[in-house]
Parts: structure tokens; C-alpha cells; sequence
């Protein structure tokens, strides 16, 4: 069904809830119809699968290595029934050997596929002389209950967890531009704003950390791109708190840093770029950000002639203003390159 993702990802629980719903209703039916022995084992399959997770890529990894692990678990298991009956000790030495194999693989990347195998490995054959129909049966609604998951993981309202990393990104850098301005404002006039909720920043922050394994499966590049992205948003939240929560205004350097025009100017146009930068991450369009465009960074300590160059706590908390500010334009400079490398696709531009 034709959603947008963004609508998809503001909704993703109901949407998800739905999305199971709507394959254990399809199972029913196919149940019903055709009546298949033990069907019971692919609703559990999709309920496995679906259940636990809403993001596309978890799924299709979990559902595909569900079914790989299945069909391998019990092609092995029904080879063994291939060595005749009296010979049990030998069936049992293969039972274990496979077991050891599978088991070796379980830290792996395909982890579940190896559990699954040594899974279906002893529903087939783990009793030696068992009813080779039912094992059957059992494996044959694994696979077709784990092929309908994924077709309706891909059909219904597929939740992306790139789109909801792009989502929190374009947040965390409105958020960031958003207080940073409010900071100017506050330093540079009498104006008290006290609304400075920087557990938004770390909430959000949070939120990424937590969808990097599903973003992982679904990131074609370099892992590394997106782990950089959370790291430099780690390194502008601590400039930002830093520079927040800093009493500025109980400091006497505080009316240089307010006479200074250049350094005004500078740092609204500071704000603008990274208010730029989150609009540019929604669209999927990032300009990289070369230092040498940030005004900021062209202001030094020799701009300003008239400051006194004796060691006084005036000018060192006027300079440890300066440097922080400059901390930050490096930051955000090294961040579009960053975000420049995963967002300027296809996948994530907007639909016009």
C-alpha cells in the first residue's frame, strides 16, 4: 500500500500492528481454504518474524534467515533418515556433528539461521525413529509462513529505519540551531529565555543509538558513515551545553563579546547554516560545508586589535567564548561532509 515514509514512521506502531494483522489474516485464509497439517506453525512463524520488530530491513534479515535456517535444518534432518533404523548410534553422531556446526556459527553474522537450523535439525530428526509427515509438514508451513512475511513487509506500509534516522537527524540539527540562536539572543540583549531543553538533543541522540543495528541492515554503504553522523551530533550537543549553560552574562567580558558586531554577524550566519544544513538533510540535498564559508572562523584573536593582550579573566572568558564558537563551526563543517555522504541518494531525496 502506497504511504509515505515519513507518514509511515509518525505512525509506525499502529501501522506496524496492522501490518501483522493483516499477514496472520492472509495465513488464516490460506489455512482455511487449503487445510494444511500443523498450519499453526506459520502463524507462529509470522508472529516470530513480524512481531517483535517493525523495521523493513530487520524483518527481511530475520524472515530470510528464518527460511534459509528452516530449509537447511530440514534437508539435514530428512537425510538422516536416510541410514537405516538400526543404525541409531550413527544417527545421533551426525544429530550432535550438525549440532556442534550450527552452534559454532550462533555468534556469527547469521546467528539466528544457525539456531534455526539446529531448531528444525531436532523437530525432523531429533527422535530418531518420528513421524517423518509431521516433520515435514512443520518445515513446509516455516517456509511459506516466513515467504508471506516478508511479502507483507514489503507490500504494507514497509517501515524504513533510514527514513526515521533522517527524520531524527533533520531534528537534532533544527533543535541545535534553534538553541543556538536562542543563546545569541539571550547574550546579546537583556532578554532572560529560559527555555534551553537540551534533554531533547540527548533524547533524541538516544533514539539514533538506538536504531543503528536496523540501520545497518539497511545501509548499503560503509557502516562507518552512519556511526560518524552520531558521533559529530555528540560533539555538537557538548559544545552547545557547554556554551548554554555557561553564566556568560555574570561574566565582564560579557559586554566585549555584546559590542562586537563582527562576531553578531558571524554567529547568525553561524545559525543559519546549520538551520540550512537541516533543511538540506530533509530533502536529501547536503552542501558540504567548507570552513572557509564560515564567517566565524575567519574572526581570530588578532581581529581584534583593541582587546588587551594582558593575561586578565576578561579576555581569557571573551576568547574561551570565541573558541567554543569556533568548535562548533568545525563541527557542523565536518558533519556536512558526513551527512553529505549518506543522504545525497536517491533513497532519501523527497518525492516533489
Amino acid at each position: 500500500m502506497v504511504l509515505s515514509d515519513r507518514f509511515v514512521i509518525r505512525h509506525q506502531h499502529m501501522l506496524h500492528i496492522a501490518r501483522v494483522v493483516i499477514a496472520c489474516a492472509i495465513a488464516l485464509f490460506v489455512i482455511r481454504v487449503f487445510d494444511f497439517p500443523h498450519s499453526n506453525w506459520a502463524l507462529i512463524t509470522i508472529i516470530v518474524v513480524m512481531g517483535p520488530i517493525s523495521y523493513l530491513g530487520s524483518v527481511l534479515t530475520k524472515a530470510n534467515q528464518r527460511l534459509i535456517g528452516t530449509i537447511i535444518g530440514a534437508s539435514l534432518g530428512l537425510a538422516l533418515y536416510l541410514l537405516p533404523a538400526a543404525y541409531i548410534m550413527l544417527h545421533d553422531f551426525f544429530l550432535l556433528l550438525i549440532l556442534a556446526v550450527a552452534m559454532y556459527a550462533v555468534k556469527g553474522k547469521h546467528s539466528y539461521a544457525a539456531v534455526l537450523v539446529a531448531l528444525t535439525l531436532f523437530l525432523v530428526a531429533g527422535g530418531g525413529g518420528g513421524d517423518i509427515a509431521v516433520a515435514e509438514w512443520r518445515a513446509i508451513n516455516v517456509i511459506w509462513g516466513s515467504v508471506l512475511s516478508i511479502i507483507c513487509s514489503r507490500l504494507f506500509f514497509p517501515s524504513r529505519a533510514l527514513i526515521h534516522f533522517q527524520l531524527l537527524v533533520t531534528e537534532f540539527l533544527q533543535l541545535s540551531s534553534d538553541y543556538y540562536l536562542m543563546h545569541s539572543k539571550h547574550l546579546h540583549s537583556s532578554v532572560q529565555i529560559s527555555d534551553y531543553n537540551l534533554k531533547l538533543l540527548s533524547v533524541n541522540l538516544a533514539k539514533q543509538r538506538s536504531l543503528m543495528e536496523h540501520i545497518y541492515k539497511e545501509w548499503k554503504g560503509e557502516n562507518q558513515d552512519i556511526t560518524d553522523i552520531v558521533i559529530m551530533e555528540r560533539r555538537v550537543l557538548s559544545v552547545l551545553e557547554t556554551l548554554i549553560n555557561r553564566e556568560w552574562d555574570s561574566q565582564n567580558a560579557v559586554q566585549t563579546i555584546r559590542e562586537n558586531s563582527q562576531l553578531i554577524k558571524a554567529t547568525g550566519q553561524l545559525f543559519k547554516r546549520i538551520n540550512k544544513l537541516s533543511m538540506q538533510v530533509d530533502i536529501g540535498e547536503v552542501d558540504q560545508l567548507l570552513t572557509d564559508d564560515i564567517r566565524l572562523l575567519s574572526i581570530t584573536y588578532e581581529t581584534f586589535s583593541t582587546i588587551d593582550s594582558s593575561e586578565n579573566m576578561d579576555n581569557f572568558t571573551f576568547f574561551g567564548y570565541l573558541w567554543l564558537n569556533h568548535e562548533l563551526a568545525h563541527h557542523i563543517s565536518s558533519i556536512s561532509f558526513n551527512l553529505s555522504k549518506v543522504f545525497n541518494s536517491e533513497h532519501f531525496q523527497r518525492k516533489k
